[in-house]
């Protein structure tokens, strides 16, 4: 008995330390801050830019660069990378696979017919696929004496006339017909986007009127003021922009510079902008930073959902989408 309590006390330490790991990795995803760089540069007509997402001391970084005409996005852990790929090749979803690279276990039913592979490859050795490959189209070309001996030469094709007014008249039924169909073609078409104008015009005058009614208002607020919330608390807290700047028209810089000193009480220490009178030139550079808890999100999301107004203008919404079938 006593060493079965003693087996029971282990399996419960060990689950008490399993929890509390698990609640451990938890907090730290919510208090510990992340921290976002972006990083811009143009010079020579060579821009690069780079957005960085850092956590834990930056051991864990997420880094989408653009430099040299490449997009890529990557991920580290410490100093190796566990993860990096061309933008555009993801977004076409293609997938280029290395003739020594293992093939995913695909289930049973996605799996190709293997039935004839052991045929095919016998026959490699004998250089009989068991296809034949369509021969390339040729262009069958005239040459300069032939164009020149049908020109001077060969006969032309004759005009051909209706043989009898029946025949002209069906040509002429024929091409009213091809008009009318035509005409009946683009009235349908032209009836059926106004029919759409006019559906999507009142849908939106609709939510437009919904949305703005006096009962509403009151969720509304809450939500501007989450959201001024979120926005001040992923503001970026270090700015640095450099900016040399210089147009073909001298008045043109001078207009610039009277924008940027509209501007400059407000950032006095964040831009820097140097103006070119003689040359016509843009470059500079720039960079961001600041750092967001996920804590904070988490807590602005339960403060819209615990908020009946939003979640009845939520619920309301969502019934009026699906009664509209849109």
């Amino acid at each position: 008995m006593g060493v079965f309590l003693t087996i029971l006390k282990i399996i419960g330490f060990v689950l008490l330390g399993i929890l509390a790991l698990i609640l451990l990795i938890f907090a730290v995803i919510l208090f510990w801050p992340f921290f976002y760089k972006i990083e811009a540069s143009y010079y020579k007509k060579d821009p690069k830019a780079k957005f960085q997402l850092s956590y834990l001391f930056h051991a864990i970084r997420i880094i989408i660069k653009y430099e040299d005409g490449d997009p890529l996005v990557q991920a580290k852990v410490l100093w190796f990378t566990v993860f990096e790929k061309n933008i555009l090749e993801l977004i076409k979803g293609e997938e280029e696979t290395d003739e020594g690279e293992v093939a995913p276990d695909l289930p049973d039913d996605l799996k190709p017919d293997d039935s004839g592979a052991e045929d095919k490859n016998n026959t490699q050795g004998t250089g009989d696929t068991g296809e034949e490959d369509e021969p390339e189209p040729e262009i069958d070309e005239l040459t300069d004496e032939e164009i020149e001996n049908y020109m001077k030469f060969g006969k032309a094709p004759k005009i051909r006339f209706p043989k009898s007014v029946d025949e002209i008249y069906n040509n002429v039924e024929k091409f009213f017909q091809k008009i009318a169909e035509k005409w009946y073609n683009i009235k349908r078409n032209v009836t059926d986007l106004q029919k759409k104008v006019r559906y999507y015009t009142k849908l939106i005058k609709y939510y437009w009127r919904l949305l703005h009614h006096k009962s509403v208002k009151p969720a509304f607020l809450v939500l501007k003021k989450i959201i001024i919330g979120m926005i001040k608390h992923i503001r970026p807290r270090k700015v640095r922009i450099y900016i040399h700047y210089g147009a073909d028209n001298p008045a043109d810089t001078a207009k610039a510079v009277a924008y940027y000193s509209m501007i400059y009480p407000y950032f006095p220490k964040q831009i820097r902008f140097d103006a070119d009178f003689n040359n016509k030139i843009m470059e500079g550079e720039g960079y961001l930073k600041g750092r967001f808890h996920v804590i904070v999100f988490v807590f602005f999301v339960l403060r819209a959902f615990l908020s009946r107004n939003v979640r009845k203008v939520v619920a309301l919404i969502i019934r009026e989408v699906k009664r509209h079938g849109k």
